[in-house]
C-alpha cells in the first residue's frame, strides 16, 4: 500500500514540477516578447489541472470503446460530428463535447489515430477512414469537425491530400491547435522531430475548406502559444481566458465555445 502511495506522491510532484516549467517558460516567452497576458495563480492553476486530468482519466473509462458513430437521443438536429484528438491521447477526449452535441441532437463519432508518431502524415489514415464513413452516413453528406490541438493540424494534412474530402465539410472548430506551431517547442530538442510544431510549422499548409471555420484558443495555454498561432486567416477567433490546453477540453466555457461554433447561428 505504501508503495503505490510513494509512486502516486512522486507521479504527483513530477506533474507539478512540469506544469511549473511550462508556466515559467510561458512568462518569460510573453515578458521578452513584451505580450500582455493575466496573471494567474500558479496553485489555482494546478488544482484546475488536476480536475482536468481527473476529468479525462474518467472519460477514458467511459468511452474507451465508443469512437463509433452515436446517435442523439431523440431528434436529430444537424449532420453528424467527427471529433479528433490531440497527441499522445485517444478519442475519449472528446467525450465531454461529443456529449454536449448530443444533447443538442447532432450525432457524433471520435477518432483514436494511435500511438505518437514524428511526422503528421502517419496520424492521417484513421482521420481519413472516419471522414469517408461519416460522409457516407450522413444524411445530406455533410459532416462538422471539432479537432483539438494536433488535431486541427492533422485534419488540414488530411484535406490537403484528399481534397475531395473538403466538398462535404460543413463547420470546423479547431481547440489549440497549433496551426503556426508553438514557441513551447524551442529549446527542447526532444520536440524538434514532431512535424508542425515548431514556429509556422503549420504555416505551408492549406486551410480547412468549410463553409465556416472557428479557432478557439486558450490565452493561458502553456503548451501552445502565444495564442495568435491557434488562429487561421479567415477564421472566427474566440479567445478564453483562465483555460489550459487541456481544459479546451473539459472546460464548461470553451464546451460552450464549441457548441455556438457548431449550432449557434445559420449559416449566411
Amino acid at each position: 500500500m505504501w508503495i503505490a502511495l510513494v509512486t502516486l506522491g512522486l507521479i504527483a510532484v513530477a506533474a507539478a514540477g512540469w506544469v511549473a516549467f511550462g508556466a515559467w517558460r510561458f512568462r518569460t516567452y510573453h515578458r521578452f516578447k513584451v505580450i500582455d497576458v493575466p496573471a494567474s495563480p500558479l496553485a489555482g492553476y494546478l488544482w484546475s489541472e488536476l480536475q482536468n486530468v481527473t476529468t479525462l482519466a474518467q472519460w477514458q473509462v467511459r468511452g474507451a470503446f465508443a469512437d463509433g458513430l452515436r446517435q442523439p437521443i431523440g431528434r436529430v438536429t444537424g449532420p453528424p460530428v467527427v471529433c479528433i484528438h490531440g497527441i499522445t491521447q485517444d478519442g475519449s477526449n472528446l467525450w465531454g463535447i461529443r456529449g454536449a452535441l448530443e444533447r443538442v441532437g447532432r450525432p457524433t463519432r471520435a477518432v483514436s489515430m494511435g500511438r505518437a508518431r514524428w511526422r503528421l502524415r502517419s496520424y492521417c489514415a484513421p482521420v481519413e477512414r472516419a471522414l469517408r464513413e461519416t460522409i457516407a452516413a450522413s444524411p445530406d453528406g455533410m459532416v462538422d469537425v471539432v479537432a483539438h490541438s494536433l488535431g486541427g493540424l492533422v485534419l488540414r494534412v488530411v484535406l490537403a491530400r484528399h481534397p475531395e474530402l473538403g466538398a462535404h465539410l460543413r463547420r470546423a472548430v479547431t481547440l489549440g491547435s497549433p496551426h503556426h506551431g508553438t514557441a513551447f517547442t524551442r529549446g527542447l530538442p526532444s520536440w524538434k522531430p514532431l512535424e508542425g510544431l515548431h514556429r509556422d510549422g503549420g504555416g505551408g499548409l492549406p486551410g480547412i475548406p468549410a463553409a465556416r471555420v472557428t479557432t478557439i484558443a486558450a490565452i493561458s495555454d502553456f503548451l501552445v502559444y502565444p495564442s495568435s498561432t491557434c488562429h487561421l486567416p479567415d477564421a472566427r477567433r474566440v479567445e478564453l481566458l483562465g483555460v489550459s490546453h487541456i481544459g479546451l477540453l473539459t472546460r464548461p466555457e470553451a464546451i460552450a465555445a464549441v457548441l455556438a461554433a457548431i449550432v449557434g447561428e445559420p449559416d449566411v
